[in-house]
């Protein structure tokens, strides 16, 4: 009993040094238990992160990005998307992975929110100065030019694509936006290795916008987003309409299953899916999914 309220008190003393340190020194660089290094920032929620041990809300997407990843390091060429890049998380994890192979590899980071676009580019200078990987200050949609977004100053991983606004307001700022077939082709890539997508709400519409890849199921492996039953059904239907296989990764949990019905009922409220291209490779697939079996 006094041991645990001993570590109560040492938990709490941390809580108030990050948050002392950050309103003096503004970020505060931090190392997670995956050994990924980047600033973290009042808004990008440091204490729940220093508590938790890494910046994500679900560390199944990190630990399937790493299984992908790793078994697919005899390609050649390699190229990972990152889309909804925030302050560089996943792509930092995508390029740990594949920095283990002597192969070419390229991962392609889109954030199109300026300040958060400055965090996403200081982070990934910590390890990697922007070796091999290709960070894009624009946002992706079904077709290009220029749109709105929603900024939520206090919860930036939270900004959003609109298609209008209500007059003139002060949390509307304008991006460029641009399909993944017009940039993909633009660099003539062929395959895309792995492909996540966390773009708050307008998932389907980036997907409408590289219906090129899709189609021809060149895109191995896609990580989404399933914020609620109609994002769910735009996303199913364009993924499934080109032979895509749909996984459900367990909340936090570090493994697969096949069906909804075997995902826990408590955590159905924020679903991220595994779609696999019919032409891809199973193996991985297979290894996330014996680890729910045993």
């Amino acid at each position: 009993m006094k041991l645990v309220f001993i570590r109560k008190i040492v938990s709490k003393l941390k809580d108030i040094y990050v948050y002392l340190y950050l309103i003096i020194n503004k970020r505060i660089l931090f190392t997670d238990k995956y050994g990924l290094s980047y600033y973290l920032y009042k808004n990008t929620r440091p204490i729940d992160t220093f508590r938790k041990g890494v910046r994500t809300d679900d560390t199944t997407v990190l630990v399937t990005v790493n299984k992908l990843i790793e078994c697919n390091l005899q390609l050649k060429n390699v190229n990972c998307i990152d889309v909804g890049a925030f302050i560089g998380v996943v792509t930092l994890m995508m390029a740990n992975a594949l920095n283990k192979s002597n192969n070419n590899w390229k991962i392609h980071s889109f954030e199109p929110f300026k300040k958060t676009f400055i965090r996403l580019k200081d982070n990934i200078d910590i390890t990697y100065q922007n070796k091999n990987i290709e960070l894009n200050n624009i946002g992706l949609s079904d077709k290009s030019g220029i749109q709105k977004m929603l900024i939520n100053k206090d919860a930036p991983g939270s900004n959003q694509l609109i298609s209008s606004s209500p007059g003139n307001r002060e949390d509307i700022d304008e991006v460029k936006i641009i399909t993944l077939d017009e940039y993909l082709n633009q660099r003539s890539i062929e395959h895309i290795l792995l492909c996540k997508i966390d773009a708050e709400g307008v998932d389907d519409l980036v997907l409408k916008g590289m219906k090129s890849y899709i189609e021809r199921g060149v895109v191995d492996y896609f990580i989404l987003e399933y914020e609620d039953e109609p994002s769910q059904q735009k996303i199913s239907k364009i993924l499934k309409m080109y032979k895509y296989k749909v996984y459900f990764m367990v909340r936090n949990k570090n493994y697969l299953v096949e069906s909804i019905e075997d995902y826990p009922k408590n955590e159905q409220s924020l679903i991220n899916i595994l779609a696999v291209s019919p032409f891809a490779d199973m193996k991985p697939v297979n290894e996330l999914l014996k680890s729910w079996q045993k």
